[in-house]
């Protein structure tokens, strides 16, 4: 490998990606020297929307408290930037090797990639993984330069989930976007590449999140150009607590906030 060139493998979630991943892997190839010279495609997967009845029961059985709210906000409209779009549609990509497998679940939690989809990693110098759940094993050591994820959310004060909802929910005057190159803790790898976002007049966590989303194209060529120029990720001090999916007196301050943040947006 020379320069700033890099093969990358990207772990996607179907042949179809929700729009800001699609964004992202096109600013990264517009903007950096890096080539995606692998694909492996979760094959067990609705694509970019799992939309369907079984998942919402899925959601109900698991969190009762919260599914209500859940499946309101996925019978709206469908946010831009999770809109689903096509691998095929994404500018730059070339012909990338496609390598479609299924996750196998780890000895304690996590899934594991087989054989073909570690094989295919090796081939690279280092991956994006938009799939494949919380991802362990020989994967994470495949590439040259490891497996980088997102992480809606800044790893030094929010881990786990949902992306951005706690922090609208505390009041925070920020959130953040970070890109971590994996380890097998969870929400606790090294930090590759971090840009903090301004969420003080969010009314909702719907604004939340898309202004999230919005800003991971630079994040990625950011992480990704860093890698190429061989800095060293880091790893946090500290990292933050790890939140999990809001029940009981947690939502109702949620469905209040959000409920006073939607009427102020529809009298502005």
């Amino acid at each position: 490998m020379t320069g700033t060139q890099l093969r990358v493998g990207l772990l996607v979630r179907g042949f179809d990606v929700p729009a800001w991943q699609a964004r992202a892997i096109e600013a990264m190839l517009a903007r950096t020297d890096a080539t995606v010279t692998h694909l492996i495609v979760q094959r067990d997967s609705t694509g970019a929307g799992e939309r369907g009845l079984a998942d919402a029961l899925r959601r109900v059985r698991e969190n009762p408290t919260w599914a209500p709210v859940s499946i309101a906000l996925r019978l709206g409209r469908l946010p831009e930037h999770f809109r689903p779009r096509s691998l095929s549609s994404i500018a730059g990509l070339g012909d990338p090797e496609v390598v479609e497998c299924d996750p196998e679940p780890a000895s304690d939690f996590g899934n594991v990639l087989p054989p073909a989809g570690v094989d295919a990693l090796d081939a690279t110098d280092v991956a994006v993984r938009f799939a494949f759940g919380i991802l362990k094993g020989d994967a994470l050591d495949a590439p040259d330069r490891g497996v980088l994820s997102f992480h809606h959310g800044d790893l030094r004060e929010y881990r786990g989930q949902p992306c951005g909802f706690w922090e609208f929910l505390n009041g925070e005057d920020a959130a953040g976007v970070t890109l971590q190159r994996l380890t097998e803790t969870l929400d606790g790898g090294e930090m590759v590449a971090y840009e903090p976002v301004d969420i003080r007049d969010a009314r909702t966590w719907p604004e939340v999140r898309r202004r999230l989303f919005d800003v991971s194209d630079d994040v990625l060529v950011s992480g990704i150009e860093r890698v190429a120029a061989g800095a060293d990720p880091h790893s946090p001090e500290e990292v933050g607590d790890l939140y999990t999916i809001p029940e009981g007196e947690d939502v109702l301050k949620y469905v209040l906030k959000e409920g006073r943040g939607r009427v102020a947006n529809a009298v502005e």
